[in-house]
Parts: C-alpha cells; sequence; structure tokens
C-alpha cells in the first residue's frame, strides 16, 4: 500500500515537470514563431539600422520648359566631397588643405575629422575646378559623390518666377517650390557599412541608384516675350533711376502668362547672394494703390449698369471739388469744364469720376470691384499670392467712394488687375491666370492645364463700348505715348501717390507709374501691364510707362506675326 502511494506521487510529479516542460518550450517556441516570423521585417530593419547607413544623394529633377520646349532650369550632375574620417591619416592638415581650396571652415572640418565615425559631407555640389583641386591632392579618406544640381541657363530670364532649389534640391521659391513634388522624386539610396563600433567604414557593395528624374514642367511663358519685357523694363528703371518695375504680359482670351518680369533683376544660379525679401515674385505677392488705371473698374460698372455711356456729360467743377469736407483736386492742376464720359477716362479727370461713382452708388461701385477679382486671390500656380485689400463696404467713410474711385483707398496685385483688364479686353469673362501648361514625363503629356472661366463680369456690348473710350484714352488723352503704328491699342495710364511712411497720408514725392492696354484693340493677341515704382523726376503713368507698353507690344506683335492695319 505505502509502496503504491510512492509511485502514485512519483508519477504526478513526472507529469507535472512533463507539464512545465510542455509549457516552457510552448512559451520559447511561441516567443522564437513571434521574432523569426511575424516580427521578422522589424528586427531585420533594427539589424540593418545597427550594421548599415543611408545616405540619399538628389536626382535629378525635371526640366522646366518655356511653352516652345526651351530649357529655362535643368539638372546637371555635380560632385559632393566626403570624408571617411577613420581613414584620414592627418586630420588637421587635411582640414586645412581643403578648407582653402574650398573656402569652408577649417575649424568645422577639424571638428568632424576628429569625430570617431566613417561619414562625414564636406561640401555638397562644388563646382569642377574645386572637384579637380582636391581630388589632386590624393588625400586618403576623402570621395566623391555624384549628385544633381540645379542650374538655370538663361540666368536672370524669369528668375523670381522659377524660384530655386536648396542644398537639398527641394523647391525653395516660385515655380521650383509650388510644383516641388512633380519635379522631385525620391532621392537615390546609397547604404555604408557600420562596424561593431557603429563606425562607417564602406559602401556596401548593392546600393541602389535611380536612373528616373522628376516629371518635367512645360510653362506658358515665352521665352523671347519674357526677354523683350525684362529688357524694356530694365532699360526705362535705370533711365529714369527707379526703385524698380514689374511687367506682365497675358493672353486676356486664356489667361496664360506669357510674362512675368521684374527689377531689380535676379538670378536664381546665386540666389544665396540676395537678400531673403528679394526673392518674392512681385507680380503676385506685392500690392499698391493702382491710382487710374482703377478708373477701367469704375468705368465698366457704369456702362454695364446702364448709369452713363461714352457721349454722356459730366460737369468737372473747374478743377475743385469738396467730397466730405475734403477739396479734391485735378491731376497737373487740370481745370475742366464739361467732360464726356470718354473725355473723362482719356483726360483721367479725378473729379468726372467722382461723379460718375456718385451717380452709380456705393453699392453696385463695391459689387464690381468684387466681381472683378479685387480683393481676392486669382488662385495662379505660383506661390505667395497676396489678395489685395479692399475693405469692407461698411467701414468705407465718407469720401471712401470718390478716393476709390481713382484708386486710393484700394490695393491690388500686378497679376489682379492685369487680370480684370483682361475681362474688359476679352468681352466680359474673367479667367483664371496660370502659368504651367502641362506637366510631362519622357515627352508625353501627364497633366494639361486648360483656360478656366471664373465668370462673366461684364456684357460684350459693355466691352465694345469700353474698348472705344481706351482707344480713345491713347489717341488723343494721357496715353499717346503708347500708340503704336499699324495697331489700334486700347489702354489707361496711372500716377499713383504712394502712402507715406507714417501712414498717414500720401507722399508728395514718391510715385507708382503704370501703363495697361491691349493690342491689337478689336481682337487683342496680348493685355500687357507696365509698372515703375518710384521714377525720378517724371511720374507720370503716360510719359514714364506707356513708351515701355509700346515697345513690349511692338517687339511682341511682329515675334507673334500680328498682322498689322492697312490703312490706306
Amino acid at each position: 500500500m505505502y509502496s503504491e502511494n510512492i509511485e502514485k506521487k512519483t508519477k504526478v510529479k513526472i507529469y507535472f515537470v512533463l507539464l512545465f516542460f510542455v509549457i516552457s518550450f510552448g512559451a520559447v517556441w511561441k516567443r522564437i514563431y513571434n521574432i523569426q516570423i511575424l516580427q521578422h521585417g522589424k528586427f531585420l530593419n533594427l539589424a540593418n539600422r545597427q550594421y548599415y547607413r543611408t545616405l540619399s544623394p538628389m536626382p535629378e529633377r525635371g526640366i522646366i520648359y518655356d511653352r516652345e520646349g526651351r530649357e529655362l532650369a535643368v539638372s546637371v550632375e555635380a560632385d559632393s566631397i566626403y570624408a571617411n574620417p577613420l581613414e584620414i591619416e592627418d586630420t588637421y592638415k587635411a582640414a586645412n588643405i581643403i578648407s582653402q581650396m574650398l573656402k569652408v571652415d577649417s575649424s568645422r572640418l577639424i571638428r568632424e575629422f576628429n569625430k570617431e565615425r566613417g561619414f562625414t559631407w564636406i561640401k555638397r555640389k562644388v563646382t569642377p575646378d574645386e572637384a579637380e583641386a582636391v581630388e589632386s591632392l590624393n588625400l586618403k579618406g576623402i570621395g566623391f559623390l555624384k549628385e544633381g544640381k540645379r542650374f538655370y541657363p538663361k540666368k536672370e530670364l524669369a528668375g523670381r518666377m522659377l524660384g530655386f532649389v536648396g542644398i537639398d534640391n527641394h523647391g525653395l521659391s516660385g515655380v521650383e517650390y509650388y510644383y516641388d513634388e512633380q519635379l522631385m522624386i525620391s532621392p537615390d539610396r546609397i547604404v555604408i557599412e557600420k562596424d561593431a563600433l557603429g563606425r562607417g567604414i564602406n559602401f556596401a557593395d548593392d546600393y541602389e541608384k535611380s536612373s528616373e528624374k522628376g516629371y518635367d514642367l512645360r510653362l506658358t511663358i515665352d521665352e523671347v516675350i519674357q526677354y523683350i519685357a525684362e529688357k524694356e523694363l530694365a532699360e526705362q528703371v535705370s533711365r529714369y533711376k527707379a526703385r524698380g518695375g514689374t511687367v506682365i504680359v497675358m493672353n486676356p482670351y486664356t489667361g496664360e502668362l506669357l510674362a512675368m518680369a521684374d527689377q531689380p533683376q535676379f538670378n536664381p544660379n546665386s540666389f544665396s547672394q540676395y537678400k531673403e525679401r528679394d526673392w518674392r515674385n512681385r507680380g503676385v505677392t506685392d500690392s499698391f494703390e493702382p491710382g487710374s488705371t482703377f478708373k477701367l473698374i469704375l468705368t465698366a460698372a457704369a456702362i454695364e449698369e446702364k448709369i452713363a455711356n461714352q457721349d454722356d456729360i459730366f460737369f468737372c467743377e473747374n478743377g475743385e471739388y469738396e467730397v466730405a469736407g475734403r477739396v479734391i483736386h485735378e491731376a497737373k492742376n487740370h481745370r475742366y469744364k464739361w467732360l464726356t464720359l470718354k473725355e473723362v477716362v482719356g483726360k483721367s479727370s479725378n473729379i468726372g469720376v467722382i461723379k460718375v461713382a456718385e451717380r452709380l452708388g456705393i453699392k453696385n461701385f463695391y459689387d464690381y470691384i468684387l466681381k472683378f477679382g479685387i480683393g481676392s486671390k486669382t488662385n495662379i500656380n505660383l506661390p505667395g499670392e497676396s489678395a489685395g485689400k479692399v475693405r469692407d463696404i461698411k467701414n468705407w467713410s465718407g469720401v471712401s467712394l470718390a478716393s476709390i474711385s481713382f484708386g486710393q483707398e484700394v490695393s491690388v496685385t500686378p497679376i489682379q488687375l492685369v487680370s480684370a483688364v483682361s475681362a474688359i479686353a476679352n468681352g466680359g469673362i474673367l479667367m483664371k491666370p496660370y502659368v504651367t501648361k502641362a506637366v510631362e514625363k519622357n515627352g508625353m503629356i501627364v497633366n494639361e492645364f486648360k483656360p478656366e472661366v471664373v465668370r462673366r463680369v461684364i456684357s460684350e456690348k459693355t466691352s465694345r463700348e469700353l474698348t472705344e473710350i481706351l482707344e480713345y484714352a491713347v489717341r488723343y488723352g494721357t496715353g499717346q505715348k503708347a500708340m503704336l503704328e499699324g495697331y489700334d491699342v486700347a489702354g489707361k495710364t496711372g500716377t499713383a501717390q504712394k502712402a507715406s511712411q507714417d501712414k498717414k497720408g500720401y507722399s508728395m514725392d514718391k510715385f507708382i507709374s503704370s501703363f495697361i492696354g491691349y493690342v491689337p484693340s478689336k481682337n487683342p493677341r496680348v493685355v500687357i501691364l507696365v509698372i515703375i515704382d518710384e521714377p525720378d523726376g517724371i511720374a507720370w503713368g503716360g510719359e514714364v510707362a506707356a513708351p515701355v507698353f509700346r515697345e513690349i507690344a511692338r517687339q511682341s506683335l511682329r515675334y507673334l506675326k500680328v498682322p498689322a492695319l492697312n490703312r490706306s
């Protein structure tokens, strides 16, 4: 009996031990299965991170073309220089020699070369001369990698609109920034092996090297018209010792920008030599009080609402008119009595447009300002666009209707103004402006951009009547220096006082001179806006800006092969 009890207890113990081993091995196998099967990828990645380091040399960005396929931005291969500090024999000597050749800080190189690591960048995307000079040293531990470097072969041409890229090849401004994801693909991967202490020792044999490059862009900009615009603008800014200037050339029927120029010029190949505030594309980022060019918005509204036509007569008060306690004068101290609406616009009478605005009314005027897109972004495919400024109607003062009628108390961007006048030129339709025609891959269109209607603003009849008024303004009014032999021109001058530095009133000696017009007036191929910022001496838009319009129009129409009128 006693022996039976002992035998039972022994069996129980054996079963418990067996169960313990079964459970233990089950737990071990479960853990092994979890690590080797379920989480294989995770632990492999951790292992690779311990034994490998990944670098990402920058691949080629896509090419940016003008509308005719001419290259405006390309990628070229450049050498980037790196070091393996573990292989450098004399870190101080190497750092001092290389720093002199590459014009980099020697103290930084000494710090990097003395670290227990197997890889560090010395200088990326060096010039061929710099690469050749360093290579000639035959220093142990110094190596070279090829990376894509952005290059702008036309230098300043359309510089601010194109923008530029940083050292990592990502766009930082302009088209380069706006379309960065399309132009830039995933970077190449180069793998470096690390030793047991985590130090890089050499490149792995099977590193990945991409042969792909980003998508290409085809812009609406025409290189020839862009060159014409930049040349003529630069000459006039220099002639009048102006602070700067802007020109925009647009196809009024499609909203395509054919040129966007500004002064002073900007070379994206050397963007770091400019102050950051000088990187911006003023055609979309900066707003200004438009002065008399804004009279077009008022006149269009008045004709559309049938409260005036071009032959209606307005009394212009002999040059002085009091509004809400403020006496308003004509420019150049003119003393007009009775003027037709055509003459009010042609002679740019401030008092005349006030009389038109009073007849139109605050609400109607405000509604048309918004309909023409003033006070809201055009949503052009460029970064940094400003909306300008139009105060809510409830915040208008007793003098606001008068002031806004001739372009004060309101600010517009150049792209807003050229888009608004394009609506007058094309028969009354506001078009969305754009600068990109297509995204392409290997010459095939991936995404094409089409003209986009925003809304109808005025009727075709109003457009025709206003065009006749603007033709008069060029033939007989303030815009005579915009006249172009062989073509009818429609346009309007602007001379706007700039706000004083204390923001209390207007400067007496700082002006923005402008002219905006379209040609041929009956079937326009181009709308051209010219802005000259703070010309020295003469400031009238008809004297300073209109001649620039004429020269850009003359050369552009010849280039576009637009036939002149036969007036015989």
